[in-house]
C-alpha cells in the first residue's frame, strides 16, 4: 500500500485505488517494487517494527478493510507514505473468530539516508513546497 501522491506518480508504478489517499500495488512483490524505484534513483527503506491490527472475522467481504485503514493510520502517524503486508491471518481465541494483519512501514523518498520525523512530516504537507535543509 502506498499513498497516493505526485511522487508515486512520478515513479510510474502500477497501482489501484483502495480509499482516498491510498494506492494498493496489488500482488507486486517488495523486491519488485524495490528495484523499480531504485531504477528512478530513489530509494525504499524497510522498517523492521512490525504493526499490527486485529479485527472481527463476521463481516463477510467487508472484513479486511478495517484493519488495513488501522495499518493505514498507524503508518500515516510515523509520516511514513507506504506498507507492506506480511500476513493475513484467520484466527480463534475463545471460540471468536478474528483476523490478525501485520505488516511493516516502509518510506520511499529521494536519497541513501532516511529523513527526520520532521521533514517526513513537512513532506506529507501537501502545501509544503520547500524541502528543509
Amino acid at each position: 500500500m502506498v499513498r497516493d501522491s505526485a511522487m508515486l506518480q512520478s515513479l510510474e508504478v502500477n497501482s489501484e485505488s483502495y480509499c482516498p489517499g491510498w494506492r494498493s500495488l496489488g500482488t507486486l512483490e517488495s523486491s519488485g517494487f524495490d528495484r523499480d524505484v531504485r531504477a528512478k534513483g530513489w530509494s525504499l527503506f524497510f522498517m523492521a517494527a512490525e504493526i499490527r491490527a486485529a479485527v472481527p472475522a463476521w463481516g463477510g467481504q467487508n472484513t479486511l478493510r478495517p484493519g488495513i485503514m488501522r495499518l493505514m493510520a498507524q503508518t500515516r502517524l510515523q509520516h511514513f507514505n507506504c506498507f507492506e503486508i506480511r500476513h493475513i491471518r484467520k484466527q480463534r481465541f475463545l471460540g471468536i473468530p478474528y483476523i490478525s494483519i501485520a505488516a511493516h512501514p516502509r518510506h520511499v523518498q529521494q536519497g541513501s539516508q532516511i529523513q527526520s520525523l520532521k521533514q517526513r512530516a513537512l513532506d506529507a504537507d501537501p502545501t509544503h513546497e520547500e524541502p528543509v535543509p
